[in-house]
């Protein structure tokens, strides 16, 4: 198991270390049981992440997702890429406030221009919550330039030149 490194300055609301309203999700790299890498974590769902009582906000439950999936396509596909959407998202049984819950995501299909990451949430005793499928290409240094997205030197540093 890995730590993986977030920098303080890190301004995401999913996964940024000091975002005061944020979920401050934190992410290891493991090999799972099937001998693949993945990408996971573990998050509790506080009382004002509610969306129906007593359960974790859809949105929410979709942020925890996609940051893992996003944590997976850096840390396992080697360099930065950005997110082409997701292609599917599931809600089997919502995470409940004060349980921990567990997130992980993989590469599941990967090519020259494209990733597909699975990520999946779970309650400690593996009883599935939801998944979420993504894709993602490569980022270009030049299209976040011209976009005016001013990203932070240890991202920069990720991208081709």
């Amino acid at each position: 198991m890995t730590m993986l490194d977030n920098p303080p300055e890190n301004p995401c609301f999913g996964c940024g270390p000091l975002h005061p309203r944020g979920l401050r999700l934190q992410f290891r790299e493991e090999i799972a049981e099937d001998g693949t890498n993945e990408v996971r974590g573990t998050f509790t769902p506080q009382a004002d992440e509610i969306g129906w009582p007593t359960l974790f906000h859809h949105g929410l439950h979709f942020t925890v997702l996609y940051e893992a999936s996003y944590w997976a396509a850096l840390t396992l596909g080697g360099k930065l890429w950005v997110s082409h959407g997701p292609i599917s998202y599931t809600a089997e049984r919502l995470p409940r406030v004060g349980t921990p819950y567990t997130v992980a995501a993989r590469i599941v299909t990967r090519d020259v221009s494209s990733l597909r990451v699975l990520a999946r949430t779970a309650s400690e005793d593996g009883r599935p919550s939801g998944t979420l499928e993504s894709s993602w290409r490569p980022a270009s240094r030049d299209v976040l330039r011209r976009a005016g997205i001013p990203l932070p030197d240890y991202l920069l540093e990720a991208l081709d030149p």
